[in-house]
């Protein structure tokens, strides 16, 4: 059961005027909120700031307001097509063999099958 002192309305010790709450050290929500800002502030923070990650030669060569195609040097505009390669293409140079792709396709699709398929071989069967 609750005492007179219990339910007694306190000002706030902050001196705003409001009415204070003993569970929040007898600080009206606005006081508390700020003396917890104040807090949290004033404990030192501790970031590991990230590198930022190295720019590619392409994103040196290809400013983020213009993207034009690799060869014939067409605005792709936002329907540019992203080679694996890192180069962006018009629609009709998207395909490599239309821009003379470098990137080995036949490699990556050897690695990612390996990487995806276990390797699976039967005990060897012995003959009677």
């Amino acid at each position: 059961m609750m005492t007179a002192n219990e339910t007694e309305a306190l000002l706030c010790a902050g001196g705003c005027g409001y009415y204070g709450n003993r569970e929040k050290n007898n600080l009206c929500s606005l006081c508390y909120k700020q003396s917890v800002l104040e807090q949290q502030s004033a404990a030192p923070l501790r970031f590991e700031l990230e590198t930022p990650p190295t720019s590619s030669p392409v994103a040196a060569e290809e400013p983020v307001g213009k993207r034009r195609c690799g060869i014939c040097k067409r605005k792709v505009g936002v329907l540019g097509f992203k080679c694996r390669c890192g180069h962006m293409f018009c629609g009709s140079h998207r395909y490599p063999e239309e821009h003379s792709c470098p990137f080995d396709y036949k490699q990556s699709g050897r690695v990612a099958l390996a990487t995806q398929l276990p390797l699976t071989r039967a005990d060897k069967l012995q003959r009677f």
